[in-house]
């Protein structure tokens, strides 16, 4: 699965049944870093243009998958799967991602 930023800043969940694979893909490169973090308020925090860390309660209310059961478990399993990966921040609630820039 994947958070996806498109060039006019919208943001969806995309591929969201892949459990496997984890990223941001976001339309448009690297230099329009600051407006990404504003688009993704509430959802990711980009500490670099490298890295994303995206809030698990965020992925959790996306459009399609807030109320399917067994979609959060599979997500709560993931994370538990990523736990001793390093790729979870139990602070700030949020898994680790890279960040994949598409122009």
């Amino acid at each position: 699965m994947f958070v996806k930023v498109f060039a006019d800043q919208s943001v969806t969940l995309e591929e969201s049944d892949n459990f496997r694979a984890f990223k941001l893909v976001v339309m448009g490169n690297a230099s329009k870093l600051d407006g990404v973090r504003k688009a993704l308020a509430g959802v990711a925090e980009l500490p670099d243009e490298k890295t994303a860390w995206i809030f698990e309660a965020a992925l959790r209310r996306f459009k399609g998958v807030e109320h399917d059961q067994a979609w959060q478990q599979n997500l709560s399993a993931m994370i538990e799967k990523a736990k001793p990966h390093g790729w979870i921040d139990e602070t700030r609630k949020a898994i680790k991602a890279h960040v994949e820039w598409q122009e």
